[in-house]
């Protein structure tokens, strides 16, 4: 299968097992060891499968041979879900052969998150996975861009409606509510103020007693 940079070629990204249907699609998808030069793994040949264990699907994407120094990729996203029919991305996992060692990397993958399992959870925002290896010392990089991805109800092949990751409502307009509410608190407690405010109801005449203010020394 080829993955494509055109979202129409959708099932390029689908994998299939054993009471297992998950897709992934995906603008942008770059992998950097290192300071080495960054793949393009849009523009590689895949071979995309899938598992299932207790409802916990994974996905594997198997790219081959890239270069010399790095034989049988392969990159695997894990999944979870809730009893309450909810779904979330676990973990990312790297392995590849440098012609020296087996390099295996698993780090955080947690984009998605509280997603419908009738829902698929796509993003436009820039995900970047640092991953790293102990034995030997190896740092990593996945980048993500503009990716959509359906683990669970997948239907024809195809992504059903989705779940943004960007909030319905920006930090800044949050910022913009929050002083809108302070100013309102202000104004009313004003107005309560001035509305319980007594007109002066004694006065002092010539018959009067005087009115002796006593101060302290």
């Amino acid at each position: 299968k080829q993955w494509y940079q055109r979202r129409v070629a959708i099932t390029a990204g689908e994998g299939k097992g054993d009471n297992c249907d998950t897709l992934l699609y995906t603008e942008v998808a770059n992998f950097t060891v290192g300071v080495n030069p960054e793949f393009d793994l849009t523009a590689l040949d895949v071979t995309v499968t899938c598992s299932n264990t207790s409802n916990a699907p994974t996905m594997m994407l198997s790219y081959g041979d890239v270069s010399d120094t790095m034989k049988d990729l392969k990159i695997s996203f894990s999944f979870s879900s809730t009893n309450t029919g909810y779904w979330n991305s676990k973990t990312v996992a790297v392995s590849y052969n440098d012609s020296v060692n087996v390099v295996s990397m698993t780090a955080g993958f947690t984009s998605a998150s509280m997603v419908s399992t009738s829902f698929s959870f796509a993003c436009s925002i820039t995900s970047i996975t640092t991953l790293t290896s102990v034995t030997p010392a190896v740092t990593a990089k996945l980048l993500l861009q503009n990716y959509q991805l359906q683990v669970y109800n997948v239907e024809k092949s195809k992504f059903a409606e989705s779940m943004q990751c960007v909030n319905w409502i920006s930090k800044g307009a949050w910022m913009g509510v929050f002083a809108a509410v302070v100013m309102i608190v202000v104004l009313v407690l004003s107005v309560m103020m001035l509305l319980g405010t007594a007109t002066p109801d004694r006065f002092e005449t010539s018959k009067s007693k005087c009115l002796i203010i006593p101060h302290e020394h």
